[in-house]
């Protein structure tokens, strides 16, 4: 069997994961703190037993990481709703564990827990939950402090990443640190309250990027069929 129709494959599956990132980006569009999921390739050589020059290079997913590029902001002037800087994720507590969300819109449940609006409590710098009297009216400072009263009453857990390009969703408002991510340390990134960041992908450049996507795996599938036959030729005329 050719060994172009392995070489072949490999670009198939890694456009469909390309396709599958596309159609989660196109998806969230509209999702408040998004940001698009990149797929990072590499390339891998076969093994030949000769030069390293003939073996046959197969393309491989390496990684699937986010693009960090800023987003829109929407003004709502609302007290408990603030957009973070570049490089900064608010830390909420969720049954798996700490994890980070870009989309800062918060209110008090009926317990006083300040969570966020998809229902996470948030941490405090102490990586604790904050806890309001119930029927509390808080507010946020750009420091991330958040005030009942005029009374300062906690300090949101606002971190940042060395590496925050190497985050992966569990969700669509989730992202979990990846091994080179680093540790979370507090950010001195100021908040801007009162405004909500966007999806940072544009529905206009997804819908490009899935076209292109979709042409390349068909065009990797017509070359699977065309090894496929060229094999089926070989085999129908080679003398037994």
């Amino acid at each position: 069997m050719s060994k172009g129709i392995y070489v072949a494959l490999s670009g198939a599956l890694a456009h469909q994961t390309t396709l599958e990132s596309v159609a989660t980006n196109l998806a969230n569009a509209s999702t408040l703190g998004y940001r698009s999921v990149v797929p990072a390739f590499r390339e891998v050589l076969g093994r030949t037993g000769g030069p390293a020059r003939d073996a046959p290079r197969f393309s491989a997913v390496r990684r699937t990481g986010i693009d960090t590029t800023e987003a829109p902001r929407e003004t709502t002037e609302r007290p408990l709703d603030a957009a973070l800087g570049r490089s900064s994720f608010l830390a909420v507590q969720t049954p798996a564990g700490e994890r980070y969300t870009r989309a800062v819109s918060l209110e008090v449940a009926s317990d006083g827990t300040l969570r966020t609006r998809s229902g996470f409590p948030v941490l405090t710098e102490a990586a604790t939950p904050l806890v309001l009297e119930p029927g509390s009216a808080p507010s946020l400072s750009e420091t991330g402090e958040v005030a009942v009263g005029g009374q300062v009453v906690g300090r949101l857990r606002v971190v940042s990443f060395q590496n925050p390009g190497d985050m992966s969703y569990e969700g669509a408002y989730l992202l979990a640190p990846g091994p080179s991510a680093g540790r979370p340390d507090i950010s001195a990134e100021p908040l801007v309250v009162g405004s909500l960041e966007l999806s940072n992908t544009s529905p206009v450049r997804a819908m490009t990027d899935l076209m292109l996507a979709t042409r390349m795996s068909e065009a990797m599938d017509r070359a699977i069929g065309a090894f496929r036959e060229a094999d089926q030729r070989v085999a129908s005329t080679v003398p037994k």
